[in-house]
């Protein structure tokens, strides 16, 4: 029995659309989610079972880092069956397929990573604006990450810190002490050099008057031995050391803040602990290294001062000594 026009066109009609059906049942937005990742899969299926679309990954690194990457695919899906092909090996898997089900509302796939581990991952059909839910939950979650790293290489700093202030605040006076016997030495070889100008101006004789002069020179060349042990012993020893440790003081706020402030931001009760108790003794710290350090730069200026007049009476007295000779 021949079917009529009418009935032909109307199986037409059916068969395209249970065509277009099967195509609309792949085609659109998947999405697998995990505490430290959020993957996407954006579906267009053609009418011959051939797909393609785009894959999106996202994931929470240890350090609070949240990367994301893309990648276009094409495949095809059969029988509730379906292949990825990527065009380049792609970031989250060792090879350039993947292959999976579809079911339902659900693809699942198996992923083999660099490592060859295999895993199957599910992804659930949802929309973008979810997957991007999943990624401002990871991005949060990955700040309070790294602001807990961030408290804990502070509170470490800040205790190597202390333990230098204390260490330079011990080596500041044993080096303090010393002045005086800095002072005593440009004195002495000050009042060497005058006496030599003195027996230099007495002596007839030049071999004798040179010789003075030589002399003269020569405790000039020990007073400025002094100076480079001084310059030594404060500008490297103490004085850069001291001005490093006055500015890492002076670049923090000093405040502790709340536990409630910092536990709100991520940290840990580790972290906190540890800020805490090491926070305390920076305050304390502070408080005895700044007028510490303020009394030795005074009494380094001084010497400075001290140094800067000594090497010009020193000076004088070799022009002197030469003038006679």
């Amino acid at each position: 029995m021949s079917s009529s026009p009418l009935q032909s066109l109307v199986l037409v009609s059916i068969l395209l659309l249970g065509t277009a059906c099967n195509a609309s049942q792949v085609s659109g937005t998947y999405v697998a989610h995990a505490s430290t990742f959020a993957e996407m899969l954006q579906v267009a299926q053609t009418s011959n079972g051939q797909i393609n679309g785009v894959f999106t990954h996202a994931e929470l690194k240890e350090d609070g880092s949240v990367s994301s990457q893309q990648a276009d695919f094409s495949g095809s899906t059969d029988a509730g069956q379906i292949m990825l092909k990527f065009p380049i090996l792609s970031f989250f898997m060792s090879g350039k397929s993947l292959a999976g089900t579809i079911n339902g509302n659900a693809i699942h796939l198996q992923i083999v990573d660099s490592n060859g581990n295999v895993s199957s991952e599910a992804f659930e059909r949802s929309s973008a604006s979810q997957f991007k839910t999943y990624a401002d939950e990871m991005k949060s979650e990955g700040q309070g990450i790294a602001f807990n790293a961030k408290l804990l290489n502070l509170a470490r700093e800040y205790h190597e810190t202390v333990a230098n202030a204390e260490n330079w605040i011990a080596n500041a006076k044993a080096h303090a002490e010393r002045i005086p016997n800095a002072k005593t030495d440009y004195d002495r070889i000050e009042k060497q050099m005058i006496s030599l100008v003195a027996r230099e101006r007495t002596a007839s004789d030049p071999v004798t008057r040179s010789q003075i002069a030589v002399a003269v020179t020569q405790a000039d060349i020990a007073g400025e031995q002094v100076d480079i042990q001084v310059q030594q012993v404060w500008d490297i020893g103490i004085g850069e050391s001291g001005s490093n440790l006055e500015k890492n003081f002076a670049g923090w706020d000093g405040s502790c803040g709340t536990d409630q402030q910092r536990r709100k931001q991520g940290a840990t009760d580790q972290a906190i602990s540890e800020w805490d108790q090491v926070c305390k003794q920076v305050v304390a710290e502070r408080a005895k290294f700044e007028p510490i350090y303020k009394s030795m730069s005074e009494q380094r200026a001084e010497l400075k001062s001290f140094q800067v007049t000594a090497q010009a009476r020193r000076k004088a007295l070799v022009d002197e000594a030469n003038r006679i000779q």
